[in-house]
């Protein structure tokens, strides 16, 4: 049985997990930007791709830290608990922002493949992490 290729996900939970207003474009692109520390978090879901853009920009020599795409094939989630508050990105797997063609979306979505959690925090500090 194939994944489910569209994001799953609850529109008050991205707004508590990034704190920000999400502005919308005419590909279908929602997109989120984050100022906090220092630093610009940009986190743009493309809902019928199935995929998640996370940019991580210095913000005072715009030199990016980070910069990845993933194809999510849980639910996201926002997340408070002993670890802090969070954004929970489950069943993720790193594709090709470039290159991502129909056979590695695909292969991306495949149940054969295994996929990683990714967490985005904002609070204490901006972070991004796989488990």
């Amino acid at each position: 049985m194939p994944l489910i290729r569209q994001l799953q996900w609850d529109e008050l939970d991205l707004l508590q997990g990034l704190e920000a207003i999400p502005v919308e474009d005419d590909n279908g692109g929602t997109h989120y930007r984050v100022r906090h520390d220092g630093l610009l978090l940009l986190v743009s879901l493309w809902p019928y791709l199935g995929v998640v853009d996370v940019t991580l920009v210095q913000s005072v020599t715009e030199a990016v830290l980070l910069d990845l795409t993933v194809a999510v094939r849980g639910r996201i989630r926002y997340n408070n608990d002993k670890r802090g508050e969070y954004l929970e990105f489950a069943d993720c797997v790193l594709v090709s922002r470039v290159a991502l063609t129909e056979e590695q979306a695909e292969a991306a979505f495949s149940p054969n493949l295994l996929g990683r959690t990714m967490l985005v925090a904002m609070k204490p500090h901006v972070s991004v992490l796989f488990e």
